[in-house]
This record gives structure tokens, sequence and C-alpha cells, in this order.
């Protein structure tokens, strides 16, 4: 039986197509059975970061804003899309190469404990320059990406980021009187991923 990438994603909701197309974008960075991913692994993972601010941003009353997440998210939807031909033309069939581009694929159950959401995010502010964040333990997380970026945030934001075991990291050589925002990322088995929502606050 020759494998397929399930196309599910196509009708996914905003959280289950962010966790994959995140999921499809770590792990195809540095796969040597995907040397030359098309899109570029950089182009996909940017897509998954506007299509998340989009989220973050968009508001059920506010028109403009929604409509500007799902032009996000059918962007998103077509960059995995092409991916997905990609890969299949690459793997011809092969099911361990399909399983490693973190696609779903079908007459493959997915057995993998899912993440449960960051239920608690804090942002403390301490010596001048200094910001340290931390999330309460998520059950089955291996990992923890603490990352900021300065306001606004925009689809063309550089998140800075710190890849640690820990839940709790702090930033130093911030700028004074300045606004960031930052947010954690909670990275599971087989690069499963949750992200907690963006908090902002003004360094000392």
């Amino acid at each position: 039986m020759k494998r397929r990438i399930k196309t599910s994603y196509r009708r996914a909701s905003d959280s289950k197509l962010l966790k994959l197309g995140f999921r499809v974008s770590e792990s195809l960075k540095n796969n040597p059975g995907f040397p030359d991913p098309k899109p570029a692994q950089p182009v996909l993972e940017k897509a998954c970061q506007d299509f998340q601010t989009a989220v973050s941003v968009a508001g059920r009353s506010d028109r403009t804003l929604s409509s500007a997440k799902n032009d996000k998210k059918a962007a998103l939807i077509r960059l995995l899309s092409e991916e997905a031909d990609y890969v299949t033309v690459t793997s011809n069939g092969d099911k361990t190469m399909l399983l490693s581009s973190g696609f779903d694929i079908t007459g493959v159950k997915n057995n993998t404990e899912e993440l449960l959401p960051i239920e608690q995010f804090i942002v403390e502010i301490g010596q001048p320059g200094e910001a340290t964040t931390r999330v309460k333990k998520v059950i089955g997380a291996r990992s923890y990406i603490h990352q900021y970026t300065p306001d606004p945030i925009t689809p063309d934001s550089v998140w800075v980021g710190e890849t640690i075991a820990e839940r709790q990291h702090t930033f130093s050589n911030l700028k004074s009187v300045t606004k960031y925002w930052f947010r954690v990322i909670a990275i599971g088995r087989n690069r499963q991923s949750v992200y907690s929502p963006p908090v902002s606050r003004v360094i000392q």
C-alpha cells in the first residue's frame, strides 16, 4: 500500500493548522531526506509566524483583522500543499521519509501524546534591561523556546529566542523604556508544539 499525505489540514481549525505548520517546518529543518524543500523551510516558517500573529490580533468584531487572518491562513494552506507535493515526489511513497516530514499520512494512526495548551504565562520585569519569562509545566514538553520581539507585533516581526529545557528564562541587554512582546513555545515529542499568547511589557 502506497502511503499518502493526509489533506485534512486544508479544513483544519486555526490551532490545528498552526500546529501542523510549525511541525512540518521544524521537521524539514536540516532534514537530509529533503535537502531542498519547496517552498524553502524559512518561507514556510515565516508563513506560520505570520498566521500566528494574525490569529493573536484578530477579533470577532473586527472584520478587517478577521479577513487578514483568513488571508494568512489561506497562504499557509497553499504553502503546505506545495510542500506536500514536494515531499510526495521526493519520498516516492516511503513511509519513513513521509513521517520524517512532519505531515500526517494515511494508514498510520497518530498515537503521539497531544500537548495541552499553555495555561499560565508570566513575564516579570527585573533589573534594568532584564525580563524573565515563565510558564506552568506543560505535560509532555521536552523543551521550551522563550522568545521576544520589539513592539509592535507585525507580520514582519523577528522573534529572538532561546531553546532550553527550563520553563523559566531571563533575557538581558534589552533596551530600557522600550516595549517588548514575549511568548513561550512548548516543544514535545515528534516536534509537537503549543504557543502561549504574546504578553507585552515595558523594560526598566
